[in-house]
């Protein structure tokens, strides 16, 4: 599943598309490693262990479809904007910046 994360980042704020950021796969694993989320699980089970860790990092997120794809809105710490071509895979992107973000 990592290696098929086809995901990009917006940064609606500004209404237009943002580079995007350095999260690499080592991130990635580095994340899945440390939230104990099995990859493998069912699409519903592994939604809700992906917004439970989100969570745990203090963020408040949602998530919606657009033109583009599944975009899920993170509030909380601060307002960012991730997309990806699965509801999975923005959260993913999520987790990774939240982690990236707090140094745990």
């Amino acid at each position: 599943m990592i290696a098929s994360l086809g995901v990009s980042w917006r940064d609606r704020s500004h209404g237009h598309a943002a580079a995007r950021p350095a999260i690499c796969f080592t991130d990635l694993a580095d994340t899945l490693s440390r939230t104990d989320i099995d990859l493998n699980s069912e699409s519903g089970a592994r939604r809700d262990m992906l917004h439970a860790a989100i969570a745990r990092y203090e963020g408040f997120c949602n998530w919606s479809v657009d033109y583009t794809g599944w975009v899920v809105t993170l509030h909380f710490p601060e307002e960012r904007t991730f997309s990806g071509g699965t509801l999975e895979n923005g959260l993913l992107r999520c987790l990774t910046w939240l982690a990236q973000r707090s140094g745990r």
